[in-house]
C-alpha cells in the first residue's frame, strides 16, 4: 500500500481543481436550483490570516459545500472591509502622524488615496490565503464597501431612515476618541482598567454661611462644565456639623464613611431631611469665575431631583451633573432644564470657553490643576485615586471623552421594542446566543451616525445657509439635482465638490463634509453586496439572508448594525439563521499574541499535517464554544485520516473492480450497512447547523467501525486467493460504504473526499457535484446495531481475560462460557456466533444457564474463557511469519509464491492438516511439506522449529 502523503494529495486535487475548473462548473450546475444565500460578513484585508480567520472560512466552507450537495445553489460570495478609521489609523502610523492636523497639512485628497490603496492592497493576497484552505468561494467578485453600487446602497437606507422620521442633528454628548478627532458609537468601545482621581468636592449652599452639598467624581475634567446636582427625593440627607466649623451635606446612610475618608471624627447631625426638601436649593460653582462657560447661565447651579441615576451604593448621595458630558447627565438636565455646556475641543483639548488657565491643555490631563484650584478655594473635601473601568477606542486603546458636539443621529430607542420582536424570529444557534443578543438590544439607545473623519462614505446631506437640507438616496438622484454629466468617485474629496441649488434660496448647498460610521457600511451588506437598489432582480430573489456565522464580537458589531439598518429600511431582520462561533485559543485557553509567543499559523498545521486534518479538527467541536488548540488533539485526527487512507487502499486493493449487482448480505455487512444508514440519517443535525456533532461520529465511524471492527470481520473474505461465494457480498459492501463515507466527508476535508471519489471511478466529475446521501431506512437495524454492541463488549472482556491470563490476542481460546439472564445478550450471542467467533479468536462458545466463580463482567452478563488451541497457535504463527517475509521481499498482496516448508515429522503432519489454510493465507500457489529449497528464514514456536523457503510464481501460474 502507498503511504498517505496529505500534502500531495492536496496538492494533486487543487491543480485538478484549477484545470478542470471544477468549482465553476460545480456553481453552474446549481444555476437552477433553489437559492440559498450565505452572507459573508466582511473582514479588513490586513493580509495575515491566523487561527481564528481560518477557522470562521472553514465553517463558513464546509457549509456553503453541504447545501450545495443538499441541492441548493449557494450565493458564496465574500466581502472586505475598505473603509473606517481602521485604514485611517494603520495610513496614520505609516506616515508617522499623529493628529488630524497632520492629514490636513499633507492633503485630505493624497490621503484617502492612501487609504484606498492600503484598504485593497492585500485583497488578493488574502483571497489566495483562504482559498490554499480549501475554501470555496467567489474570489473573483468579492463586494468591496468602497464601490460606488455599494456606497449608493447606503445612501439609499440612509435616506430611507430620514424620510421615515428616525434622522436627526443635536448637540448631544458622545463618546469621542481624542487621538481619532471623531464620535465613537457604542459598539466601538472596550473598557479597560485604568487609575483615575476620585475627589469629593464642596459646593457652597447659596445663602447659607459655610454650609455646602459634597459630591464625588473620578471625572474632575468635567467639573468646569457642572451646571446642576441630582439628590433622590426619597433618601434621607444629613446636615452635618464638622470640628473645623463647616456644615456638611451628605447621604445619611453615606456620612460616617465619607467623613471616614476625610479623616473628619468630630462631627455632630444638625438635622436629617427628605431629599425632597433639598430639591430646588441653589449653590455656587467653586470655579464660576475662572470658567467663562459657566458665566451668565440661567437655571443653573442648582439641585434636581432624580431616582434613577442616585444610588448609595458609592459615593455621597449627591450627584456631580454635566450635562454636556454624559448621556444621564443630559437627559435629566434637559428634562429639569438645565444648561447643557462643553468647554471642549475634538482633540480633547480644552477651548477658550473653559477659561485661560485650562484653554488648549489635554483635559483629562488638567486634572492635576483642577484638584490643586479647588483645594485652595477650600473647596476640596478629600482626594484619592481608584481603579475602575474606564471606556476606550478599540481601534487605537485612546481613552474616550464624553462631550456634547453637533453630530447626526438616527433614532433607535423608539425602535428598539420593534427589533427585539424581529430578533425573536431569527434562530439563533445555540439559543443562548440570540438572549445574548437580546440583553444587547435591550441596551440600545439612539446611533450617533456621523463621524469626522475622511475615508468612508460621505454623509448623503446637503446643507443651505438657508436651513434646507437635502438628502441624497442614490445616483440617479444627485445627477439630477447636481446636473453631474457622468458618475464620479462617491468618496471624498470629489464628492465635497459636487453642489446642489436649494430649491428654497436657491443658493449652492454644500455636502456636510462628515462620513458615516463604518458600521453602517457593514450593516447594509446583505442588500448593498447584491448592489441593491440599483439592481433590483438579484435581491428579490435572495434576500434575506438564509445563514451567517461569525464570532463574539459581533453581538455588537456586524450583527447589531445589521440589525438597525434592516429595520430602518425594510421593517425586518436581515437573516434567518445565525450561528455563534467562539474564539481560537491556545491549549491552556490563551489568546494568541505574538508577545506571549502562544501563536499557531494555520501554515504551521499544514505543513505539518495538510488542510484536510486541520479543517476536520477545528470542525470537530461544537463552535460556540472556545477552541483550545491543541496538537495532541491534531495528531489524533491524523491517525483518524491516515486509517481513512488504509481503509481506502485495502478496499482499492481487494475490491477493486464494482460487483454488479447486490448480492445476498452476511450479519456483518448488514451490520455496517445499517451503521452506515443510521449515521446518514443523523447528519440531518447539519441542516440544525450542528455539523460538528456529524464530524466526531464521521470519525468514530471510520475509526471503530469501518476499519477496527468490519474490515477484520471480512478481511479474509475479500482475501485474493478466497474462493467462497460470500466474497463478493463483502466486496459490494466496500465499495459501497467507502463511496458513501467519501461524500459525508466532502464538506468537511475536501480534498481527500476528491481523491478518493475519483480513484473509485465516480460516477460525477466531481465529488463536490454529488447529492448528500440518503439514509435508506430499510437497511437501518437497530437491533441488529444493539446486538453488535454486545458482541463488541464481550470481546472486550474477553480481552481482559486474556490480559489477565497472558494469552495474545493472536492465539485461538477453545472456549468461552457466557452467563446472562438478558435476552438480549444471548439472542445476540445466537445471532453473531460467527462474528464473536472471529472477533474474539475462540473455536467454541457455551452460554451458561448458572454462572461460577472468578467471572470476568461484561454489560448483561459475565464469562470466563478456556484455554489455548496450541495447534492453532503455530499454524497463525506460521502464516503471520510468511505474510512477513513476503512484505520484505516487496511482493504484492495480488502476487503468488511457491512455498517449502520442513519440520519434524510430528510438526509435518499437524500443518497437512491445514495446508489449505496456509495456501489461502500466505498466498502460495504451490506449497511443499516436508522439503526446503529457496530458505527465508525459520519460525520457533511451542519449542519446534519449521523451516521456511518461497520464490515468486511467474504471473498467472
Amino acid at each position: 500500500m502507498k503511504h498517505f502523503a496529505p500534502l500531495e494529495i492536496e496538492k494533486e486535487i487543487s491543480e485538478f481543481w484549477k484545470k478542470k475548473g471544477i468549482y465553476e462548473r460545480v456553481r453552474k450546475s446549481r444555476e437552477k436550483s433553489k437559492p440559498f444565500f450565505f452572507a459573508d460578513g466582511p473582514p479588513y484585508a490586513t493580509g495575515n490570516i491566523h487561527m481564528g480567520t481560518a477557522q470562521n472560512k472553514i465553517l463558513k466552507d464546509a457549509y456553503i459545500r453541504f447545501w450545495r450537495m443538499q441541492g441548493f445553489n449557494v450565493w458564496d460570495q465574500p466581502g472586505y472591509d475598505t473603509h473606517g478609521l481602521p485604514i485611517e489609523y494603520q495610513v496614520e502610523k505609516n506616515l508617522g502622524f499623529t493628529s488630524k492636523k497632520d492629514i490636513e497639512s499633507y492633503g485630505t485628497a493624497k490621503f484617502i488615496k492612501k487609504c484606498r490603496s492600503f484598504a485593497t492592497r492585500f485583497i488578493g493576497v488574502m483571497n489566495d490565503q483562504f482559498r490554499d484552505l480549501g475554501v470555496w468561494m467567489d474570489w473573483e467578485r468579492p463586494y468591496l464597501t468602497l464601490n460606488n453600487s455599494y456606497i449608493e446602497a447606503a445612501w439609499y437606507t440612509f435616506k430611507k431612515a430620514f424620510e421615515n422620521g428616525h434622522l436627526y442633528k443635536d448637540k448631544y454628548p458622545v463618546h469621542v476618541c481624542p487621538r481619532c478627532e471623531t464620535a465613537v458609537s457604542y459598539n466601538e468601545i472596550e473598557y479597560k482598567k485604568l487609575a483615575d482621581p476620585s475627589v469629593f468636592v464642596k459646593f457652597p449652599v447659596k445663602g447659607e454661611e459655610r454650609t455646602y452639598f459634597v459630591i464625588w467624581t473620578t471625572t474632575p475634567w468635567t467639573l468646569p462644565a457642572n451646571t446642576g446636582i441630582m439628590a433622590n427625593p426619597d433618601f434621607e440627607y444629613s446636615y452635618i456639623k464638622t470640628e473645623y466649623g463647616d456644615t456638611l451635606i451628605i447621604a445619611a446612610e453615606l456620612a460616617d464613611k465619607v467623613l471616614e475618608k476625610a479623616g473628619i471624627e468630630g462631627y455632630h447631625v444638625l438635622k436629617t431631611v427628605k431629599g425632597e426638601k433639598i430639591i430646588g436649593l441653589e449653590y455656587e460653582h467653586p470655579l464660576r469665575d475662572l470658567v467663562p462657560a459657566l458665566q451668565n447661565l440661567k437655571n443653573a447651579h442648582r439641585v434636581v431631583g432624580e431616582r434613577r441615576h442616585v444610588s448609595l451604593d458609592e459615593g455621597t448621595g449627591l450627584v456631580h451633573t454635566a450635562p454636556g458630558h454624559g448621556a444621564e447627565d443630559y437627559r435629566v438636565g434637559k428634562r429639569e432644564g438645565l444648561p447643557v455646556i462643553s468647554p471642549l475641543n475634538l482633540d480633547g483639548t480644552f477651548s477658550g470657553e473653559a477659561g485661560k488657565w485650562l484653554e488648549g491643555k489635554f483635559s483629562k490631563s488638567c486634572d492635576p490643576i483642577i484638584i490643586e484650584k479647588l483645594s485652595e478655594r477650600n473647596s476640596l473635601l478629600k482626594k484619592e485615586t481608584v481603579v475602575h473601568d474606564y471606556p476606550t477606542c478599540w481601534r487605537c486603546s485612546s481613552p474616550l471623552l464624553q462631550m456634547s458636539v453637533p453630530q447626526w443621529f438616527f433614532r433607535i430607542e423608539e425602535i428598539k421594542d420593534r427589533i427585539i420582536k424581529e430578533n425573536e424570529k431569527v434562530r439563533w444557534i445555540p439559543k443562548w446566543a440570540g438572549d445574548r443578543f437580546r440583553d444587547w438590544l435591550t441596551n440600545l439607545g439612539d446611533w450617533p451616525i456621523s463621524r469626522q473623519r475622511y475615508w468612508g462614505i460621505p454623509l448623503p446631506i446637503w446643507e443651505c445657509s438657508c436651513g434646507h437640507i437635502e438628502v441624497i438616496g442614490s445616483y440617479e438622484e444627485l445627477r439630477k439635482k447636481a446636473n453631474l454629466k457622468e458618475e464620479i468617485d462617491f468618496h471624498r474629496p470629489d464628492i465635497d465638490n459636487v453642489l446642489i441649488k436649494c430649491p428654497e434660496c436657491k443658493k449652492d448647498m454644500k455636502r456636510t463634509p462628515d462620513v458615516l460610521d463604518v458600521w453602517f457600511d457593514s450593516g447594509v451588506s446583505t442588500w448593498a453586496a447584491l448592489e441593491y437598489p440599483r439592481k433590483k432582480k438579484l435581491f428579490e430573489k435572495l434576500w434575506p439572508a438564509d445563514f451567517e456565522t461569525e464570532g463574539p464580537d459581533q453581538i455588537r458589531g456586524w450583527w447589531n448594525s445589521q440589525m438597525i439598518t434592516s429595520m430602518l429600511t425594510f421593517g425586518k431582520a436581515p437573516f434567518k439563521n445565525i450561528l455563534f462561533h467562539g474564539f481560537v485559543l491556545d491549549a491552556k485557553g490563551v489568546k494568541m499574541s505574538k508577545s506571549k509567543g502562544n501563536i499557531v499559523t494555520p501554515a504551521e498545521v499544514i505543513e505539518k499535517y495538510g488542510r484536510d486534518v486541520m479543517r476536520f479538527y477545528l470542525l470537530s467541536s461544537a463552535p460556540w464554544d472556545d477552541f483550545y488548540f491543541n496538537w495532541d488533539g491534531v495528531r489524533e485526527t491524523y491517525k483518524i485520516f491516515n486509517v481513512f487512507w488504509n481503509v481506502y487502499e485495502f478496499v482499492r486493493t481487494y475490491a477493486p473492480e464494482p460487483v454488479r449487482q447486490k448480492p445476498e448480505l452476511e450479519p456483518e455487512d448488514l451490520w455496517i450497512l445499517s451503521r452506515l444508514n443510521s449515521l446518514i440519517k443523523r447528519t440531518d443535525a447539519i441542516k440544525q447547523y450542528k455539523l460538528h456533532q456529524t464530524v466526531q461520529e464521521i470519525g468514530n465511524f471510520i475509526l471503530n467501525e469501518f476499519s477496527r471492527w468490519y474490515i477484520k470481520l471480512i478481511r479474509d473474505r475479500v482475501s485474493v486467493w478466497y474462493k467462497g461465494k460470500d466474497k463478493q457480498s463483502a466486496q459490494w459492501t466496500l465499495r459501497h460504504v467507502l463511496k458513501k463515507t467519501i461524500l459525508l466527508m466532502a464538506p468537511v476535508s475536501p480534498y481527500i473526499a476528491e481523491k478518493f471519489y475519483q480513484g473509485m471511478g465516480g460516477e460525477n466529475f466531481s465529488v463536490h457535484a454529488e447529492s448528500w446521501p440518503e439514509a435508506d431506512k430499510s437497511l437501518i437495524s437497530p437491533e441488529l446495531e444493539d446486538h453488535m454492541e454486545t458482541i463488541k463488549a464481550i470481546v472486550e472482556a474477553m480481552a481482559f481475560a486474556r490480559q489477565e491470563k497472558r494469552i495474545k490476542l493472536k492465539w485461538p481460546l477453545s472456549d468461552v462460557y457466557i452467563y446472562t439472564k438478558e435476552k438480549r445478550v444471548s439472542e445476540a450471542v445466537k445471532s453473531l456466533e460467527k462474528t464473536l467467533k472471529l472477533m474474539g479468536n475462540v473455536k467454541n462458545i457455551t452460554l451458561l444457564r448458572k454462572s461460577s466463580g472468578d467471572m470476568k463482567e461484561f454489560p448483561g452478563g459475565m464469562l470466563a474463557i478456556g484455554g489455548v488451541v496450541e495447534e492453532e497457535v503455530m499454524l497463525r504463527e506460521l502464516i503471520r511469519k510468511i505474510q512477513v517475509m513476503r512484505k520484505k521481499e516487496g511482493l504484492h498482496v495480488t502476487e503468488t509464491i511457491r512455498t517449502w516448508i520442513k519440520s519434524d515429522s510430528e510438526t509435518e503432519k499437524t500443518l497437512e492438516k491445514w495446508r489449505d489454510d496456509i495456501s489461502s493465507g500466505t498466498g502460495s500457489m504451490e506449497l511443499h511439506i516436508g522439503e526446503i529449497r529457496k530458505e527465508k528464514d525459520k519460525l520457533e514456536v511451542n519449542g519446534r522449529t519449521i523451516h521456511i523457503g518461497f520464490e515468486k510464481t511467474e504471473a498467472g501460474k
